[in-house]
């Protein structure tokens, strides 16, 4: 993994079909009322969460059509889980009704800058760590450039830092990792620029699994012309040793 905590791969034939498959299915999911719920679809209807909602096979592979591409040998030889199916829609992000001002605003002007991971808990919504990911893959499945994934390049060096040091040597799930992760999350937006990932079908993106990253609001000036929205596969297989592993500092 380079420095800056991600890798652009180009234009691949196989990376291709894979999504062109996948496209194809992602479009039933989208249409199907049952995935509509409020969990699902949010900000105003203007975001398709679409978490484990592609049904991938462990290696990859959906509809026949294998997963290959050039990141094979940078990663892990682990199982991969259903793919979460991210859909964006012209307007993102709206509102939602409950939704503070504040949480609002840190969507729209801060693109929801995250880790993949850390999950609010209980009433106060502390943030512990309970997802463990070996790493994020994003496979396009339309033209996403109205809406972007947006990365802080490098910050995955200080949020990992951050992270490492309130944890210390205690089990990496039972401790509370809001103020440590707010506060890098601050140090991040003050030293780093983010990048929006400006890749199509046929290309994919390799995130290191502490890379801040987010989505950028649906540009106005860009058309959704076929009307499926900005579709993105992202895989996010779990660790195999669980937290320890994930906390270390592996290049992946």
């Amino acid at each position: 993994m380079r420095a800056e905590g991600f890798v652009l791969y180009p234009h691949d034939p196989s990376v291709a079909r894979w999504a062109q498959a996948a496209g194809r299915v992602a479009r039933r999911i989208a249409r199907d009322p049952a995935w509509h719920g409020p969990d699902n679809l949010r900000h105003g209807g203007t975001w398709f969460v679409g978490v484990d909602a592609l049904p991938n096979a462990s290696d990859g592979a959906i509809d026949g059509v294998p997963l290959l591409g050039p990141w094979r040998g940078a990663v892990p030889d682990i199982p991969l889980h259903p793919a979460q199916l991210s859909i964006v829609y012209p307007g993102y992000p709206q509102q939602d009704a409950g939704e503070s001002d504040a949480n609002h605003r840190f969507r729209r002007d801060r693109m929801a800058a995250h880790v993949d991971g850390l999950l609010p808990i209980g009433p106060q919504r502390r943030r512990f760590a309970r997802e463990f990911h070996a790493y994020i893959l994003a496979l396009p499945l339309t033209d996403v450039r109205a809406a972007a994934t947006v990365v802080w390049p490098g910050s995955q060096r200080i949020m990992q830092t951050a992270l490492q040091e309130a944890v210390g040597a205690r089990p990496v799930a039972q401790v509370d990792l809001t103020d440590a992760y707010q506060a890098a999350r601050r140090e991040v937006f003050a030293s780093i620029d983010p990048v929006r990932l400006l890749i199509g079908p046929g290309q994919s993106a390799l995130l290191h699994r502490f890379l801040l990253h987010g989505t950028a609001p649906w540009e106005n000036r860009i058309a959704d012309k076929a009307g499926h929205g900005r579709m993105t596969a992202f895989l996010r297989p779990e660790m195999p040793g669980g937290g320890s592993d994930w906390l270390a500092s592996d290049p992946v």
